[in-house]
């Protein structure tokens, strides 16, 4: 479980950010947790399974799925991602690509990666328990 493990280590506080919008907590920049599932299992893929728009045609989320391999078995994910006030971005193609990034982060939390920042540090403990095994 060496991978999967990797997956699961938290990232450090130099590469967190401060939630926007005063939901307090913190988060990683997509292009840091793509980084680092590339680092870890190379290449994966990532798919668009649906887009979700509001009544009046506002793109406001999308589900993912991510097919990776990890410690030899492949592994499919999906990850809901939202657009935060969709009202302030110039189109759907700009919501979607906030969406997007919201969508992996999910999909790539069920395999451990950036969990620790939903969970907080008083609660995760899957890297740990990991290395137990290890």
């Amino acid at each position: 479980m060496k991978q999967l493990r990797q997956l699961a280590k938290p990232f450090p506080e130099s590469l967190q950010k401060a939630a926007p919008g005063g939901f307090g907590g913190t988060y990683v920049p997509w292009s840091v947790k793509v980084e680092k599932l590339l680092a870890t299992v190379g290449p994966f893929s990532w798919e668009v399974v649906e887009y979700i728009h509001d009544p009046d045609g506002t793109l406001t989320g999308i589900t993912g799925r991510l097919t990776v391999t990890v410690d030899g078995q492949q592994v499919t994910v999906d990850g809901c991602g939202d657009v935060e006030r969709p009202e302030i971005l110039a189109n759907n193609g700009t919501r979607a690509k906030h969406a997007e990034s919201d969508a992996i982060g999910r999909a790539a939390s069920k395999l451990g990666l950036g969990l620790h920042l939903w969970s907080g540090p008083e609660h995760f403990r899957l890297y740990a328990a990991l290395g137990r095994d290890a």
